[in-house]
C-alpha cells in the first residue's frame, strides 16, 4: 500500500511515507467522474481508516483531512472554472491540469495534516507537512505512470462506419 523510510527522528515519528499510492485512489475519480465522486472518496478513507490495516497509525481525522483537501482543491478549480472532467484534459497530450490538481492537492493534505499534527500531539515539524507533500505526489505518479505502462497494451478495435 506504501513505502515506510526512516527518516531524522526516533520511534513512529520518525517514519514517513515515500509514496503513498493511495493519493491516486483520491484524485483519479474526481478527475473522471468530477464531484460526484467526493462522497465515495469520504465513505472510503473512513471505512479504511477503521477497519483496514493497523489502527494505530490511521485515524478518522486524518483521513477526514485527506478527503476535504480533495473537495477544497476540486472547489478551487471549480471556482477558477478549470475543466477537470473534460475528455481533452485526460489525453495523453494534456495532463497540465491533472498533473496541477495532484500537486495542489497534495498540498492542501500535507498543510493540512501538518496542522492537524500541530493540533493533536503538539508537535511542530515541518518535515512531517513535507513527507505527506512529496509522499502523495510520488505516490500519485506512481499510479498515473503504471496504468498508463499497463493499458498501453490494450488495443481497443476501431468501429468503422460505412
Amino acid at each position: 500500500m506504501f513505502l515506510i523510510i526512516p527518516v531524522e527522528a526516533n520511534g513512529t515519528l520518525g517514519f514517513g511515507s515515500l509514496a503513498f499510492l493511495p493519493h491516486a485512489a483520491r484524485v483519479l475519480p474526481v478527475l473522471f467522474f468530477g464531484g460526484r465522486a467526493i462522497p465515495a472518496i469520504y465513505f472510503s478513507e473512513l471505512v479504511a481508516s477503521n477497519y483496514i490495516g493497523e489502527l494505530e497509525f490511521s485515524t478518522s481525522y486524518g483521513a477526514l483531512i485527506s478527503s476535504t483537501a480533495i473537495l477544497i482543491s476540486w472547489g478551487a478549480f471549480k471556482l477558477l472554472d478549470v475543466d477537470l472532467k473534460s475528455k481533452r484534459v485526460l489525453r495523453n497530450t494534456d495532463w497540465k491540469h491533472v498533473t496541477l490538481f495532484i500537486l495542489v492537492s497534495a498540498l492542501v493534505n500535507g498543510i493540512g495534516n501538518g496542522a492537524y499534527y500541530i493540533y493533536q500531539y503538539e508537535v511542530f515539524d515541518p518535515l512531517i507537512s513535507m513527507r505527506f507533500v512529496v509522499g502523495d505526489i510520488v505516490g500519485a505518479t506512481i499510479v498515473i505512470l503504471s496504468l498508463m505502462f499497463l493499458t498501453g497494451f490494450i488495443k481497443v478495435p476501431e468501429i468503422k462506419d460505412d
